[in-house]
Protein backbone atom coordinates (compact mmCIF):
# COMPACT_ATOMS: atom_id res chain seq x y z
CA UNK A 1 0.00 0.00 0.00
CA UNK A 2 1.28 3.45 -0.92
CA UNK A 3 1.57 6.07 1.79
CA UNK A 4 -0.20 9.31 1.05
CA UNK A 5 0.11 12.55 2.97
CA UNK A 6 -3.35 13.49 4.22
CA UNK A 7 -2.68 15.82 7.16
CA UNK A 8 -4.06 19.18 6.01
CA UNK A 9 -1.49 21.31 7.85
CA UNK A 10 1.34 19.27 6.41
CA UNK A 11 -0.19 19.42 2.92
CA UNK A 12 -0.59 23.18 3.10
CA UNK A 13 3.03 23.59 4.16
CA UNK A 14 4.46 21.11 1.63
CA UNK A 15 2.34 22.44 -1.24
CA UNK A 16 3.67 25.93 -0.54
CA UNK A 17 7.21 24.52 -0.56
CA UNK A 18 6.59 22.78 -3.90
CA UNK A 19 4.70 25.68 -5.48
CA UNK A 20 7.65 26.79 -7.64
CA UNK A 21 8.27 23.20 -8.76
CA UNK A 22 4.60 22.86 -9.71
CA UNK A 23 4.80 26.12 -11.65
CA UNK A 24 7.92 24.97 -13.52
CA UNK A 25 6.09 21.77 -14.48
CA UNK A 26 3.11 23.84 -15.68
CA UNK A 27 5.38 26.11 -17.69
CA UNK A 28 7.16 23.17 -19.35
CA UNK A 29 3.90 21.47 -20.24
CA UNK A 30 2.28 24.60 -21.63
CA UNK A 31 5.39 25.52 -23.58
CA UNK A 32 5.48 22.17 -25.39
CA UNK A 33 3.26 22.62 -28.46
CA UNK A 34 4.11 19.16 -29.76
CA UNK A 35 2.91 17.29 -26.68
CA UNK A 36 -0.45 15.69 -27.43
CA UNK A 37 -3.08 16.70 -24.84
CA UNK A 38 -4.76 13.29 -24.94
CA UNK A 39 -1.45 11.51 -24.27
CA UNK A 40 -0.68 13.84 -21.36
CA UNK A 41 -4.19 13.41 -19.96
CA UNK A 42 -3.85 9.63 -20.15
CA UNK A 43 -0.53 9.82 -18.27
CA UNK A 44 -2.04 12.09 -15.60
CA UNK A 45 -5.04 9.78 -15.16
CA UNK A 46 -2.70 6.80 -14.68
CA UNK A 47 -0.79 8.69 -11.99
CA UNK A 48 -3.97 10.00 -10.35
CA UNK A 49 -5.93 6.73 -10.30
CA UNK A 50 -4.17 5.04 -7.34
CA UNK A 51 -4.15 8.32 -5.38
CA UNK A 52 -7.87 8.84 -5.87
CA UNK A 53 -8.52 5.21 -4.91
CA UNK A 54 -6.23 5.43 -1.88
CA UNK A 55 -7.54 8.59 -0.20
CA UNK A 56 -10.95 8.62 1.44
CA UNK A 57 -12.52 12.06 0.97
CA UNK A 58 -14.93 11.37 3.81
CA UNK A 59 -12.02 11.66 6.22
CA UNK A 60 -11.24 15.17 5.02
CA UNK A 61 -14.09 17.13 3.37
CA UNK A 62 -11.83 20.19 3.25
CA UNK A 63 -13.15 21.05 -0.20
CA UNK A 64 -16.66 21.30 1.28
CA UNK A 65 -15.32 23.64 3.93
CA UNK A 66 -13.13 25.79 1.70
CA UNK A 67 -14.35 25.96 -1.89
CA UNK A 68 -17.29 27.62 -3.55
CA UNK A 69 -19.99 25.19 -4.58
CA UNK A 70 -21.60 25.92 -7.93
CA UNK A 71 -24.88 24.49 -9.15
CA UNK A 72 -26.10 24.18 -12.71
CA UNK A 73 -29.78 24.40 -13.66
CA UNK A 74 -29.76 20.57 -13.80
CA UNK A 75 -28.28 20.46 -10.28
CA UNK A 76 -30.95 22.89 -9.06
CA UNK A 77 -33.65 20.68 -10.52
CA UNK A 78 -32.20 17.63 -8.76
CA UNK A 79 -31.69 19.51 -5.47
CA UNK A 80 -35.00 21.40 -5.19
CA UNK A 81 -37.12 18.52 -3.82
CA UNK A 82 -34.33 17.38 -1.49
CA UNK A 83 -33.57 20.75 0.12
CA UNK A 84 -37.16 22.04 0.29
CA UNK A 85 -36.42 25.05 -1.89
CA UNK A 86 -38.64 25.42 -4.94
CA UNK A 87 -36.81 25.04 -8.23
CA UNK A 88 -38.07 28.46 -9.30
CA UNK A 89 -36.53 30.06 -6.23
CA UNK A 90 -33.16 28.49 -6.92
CA UNK A 91 -33.25 29.45 -10.59
CA UNK A 92 -34.55 32.98 -9.99
CA UNK A 93 -32.07 33.73 -7.17
CA UNK A 94 -34.87 34.21 -4.66
CA UNK A 95 -33.34 31.87 -2.13
CA UNK A 96 -31.08 34.62 -0.83
CA UNK A 97 -29.96 32.58 2.15
CA UNK A 98 -28.69 29.90 -0.21
CA UNK A 99 -27.65 31.48 -3.48
CA UNK A 100 -25.57 34.65 -3.75
CA UNK A 101 -25.17 34.73 -7.53
CA UNK A 102 -26.53 32.26 -10.00
CA UNK A 103 -24.90 28.98 -9.33
CA UNK A 104 -22.69 29.83 -6.34
CA UNK A 105 -23.85 28.65 -2.95
CA UNK A 106 -23.19 31.24 -0.31
CA UNK A 107 -22.38 29.20 2.78
CA UNK A 108 -18.89 28.06 3.75
CA UNK A 109 -18.61 25.42 4.85
CA UNK A 110 -21.21 24.07 2.49
CA UNK A 111 -24.58 24.12 4.21
CA UNK A 112 -25.09 20.48 3.22
CA UNK A 113 -21.96 19.26 5.02
CA UNK A 114 -22.72 17.19 8.11
CA UNK A 115 -19.45 16.43 9.87
CA UNK A 116 -17.36 15.13 6.98
CA UNK A 117 -20.33 13.77 5.03
CA UNK A 118 -22.58 15.35 2.43
CA UNK A 119 -26.19 15.26 3.59
CA UNK A 120 -27.38 15.37 -0.05
CA UNK A 121 -24.68 13.08 -1.45
CA UNK A 122 -26.88 11.28 -3.99
CA UNK A 123 -28.13 14.66 -5.24
CA UNK A 124 -24.94 16.73 -4.91
CA UNK A 125 -23.98 19.26 -7.60
CA UNK A 126 -21.89 18.17 -10.57
CA UNK A 127 -18.87 20.18 -9.39
CA UNK A 128 -18.91 18.15 -6.17
CA UNK A 129 -19.32 14.89 -8.06
CA UNK A 130 -16.23 15.48 -10.18
CA UNK A 131 -13.90 17.20 -7.69
CA UNK A 132 -10.99 16.97 -7.91
CA UNK A 133 -10.77 16.83 -11.67
CA UNK A 134 -7.47 16.58 -13.50
CA UNK A 135 -8.58 15.92 -17.06
CA UNK A 136 -9.44 16.68 -19.77
CA UNK A 137 -7.00 19.43 -20.62
CA UNK A 138 -4.70 18.90 -17.65
CA UNK A 139 -2.03 21.32 -18.78
CA UNK A 140 -4.54 24.11 -19.43
CA UNK A 141 -6.25 23.75 -16.04
CA UNK A 142 -3.03 23.35 -14.09
CA UNK A 143 -3.17 26.87 -12.62
CA UNK A 144 -6.35 25.94 -10.73
CA UNK A 145 -5.03 22.50 -9.89
CA UNK A 146 -1.87 23.96 -8.34
CA UNK A 147 -4.01 26.35 -6.31
CA UNK A 148 -5.97 23.37 -4.98
CA UNK A 149 -2.84 21.54 -3.86
CA UNK A 150 -2.77 23.44 -0.55
CA UNK A 151 -6.21 22.21 0.48
CA UNK A 152 -6.83 18.82 -1.14
CA UNK A 153 -4.82 15.71 -0.24
CA UNK A 154 -5.64 14.10 -3.57
CA UNK A 155 -4.44 17.06 -5.62
CA UNK A 156 -1.27 17.46 -3.57
CA UNK A 157 -0.34 13.78 -3.78
CA UNK A 158 -1.04 13.62 -7.53
CA UNK A 159 1.06 16.71 -8.27
CA UNK A 160 4.00 15.44 -6.19
CA UNK A 161 3.88 12.10 -8.02
CA UNK A 162 3.74 13.93 -11.34
CA UNK A 163 6.82 15.94 -10.37
CA UNK A 164 8.66 12.67 -9.77
CA UNK A 165 7.60 11.23 -13.14
CA UNK A 166 7.21 14.14 -15.55
CA UNK A 167 10.81 14.19 -16.77
CA UNK A 168 10.71 10.49 -17.67
CA UNK A 169 7.33 10.96 -19.35
CA UNK A 170 8.59 13.88 -21.45
CA UNK A 171 11.67 11.88 -22.46
CA UNK A 172 9.42 9.02 -23.56
CA UNK A 173 7.53 11.52 -25.69
CA UNK A 174 10.80 12.56 -27.34
CA UNK A 175 11.12 15.86 -25.48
Amino acid sequence: MTDFITDLEQISHLAAQHHDDFEVMRYLLQLDDELDDAVLDQFVEAVAEPVIAGIDCKLCANCCRSLDVYVTPEDAQRLAPVVDIPLEAIIEHEAAATVEEWGRLRAKPCRFLDGNLCSIYAHRPETCRTYPVFTPDFRWTLVDTIEGATLCPIIYNVLVRLLDRIDAFLKEQGK
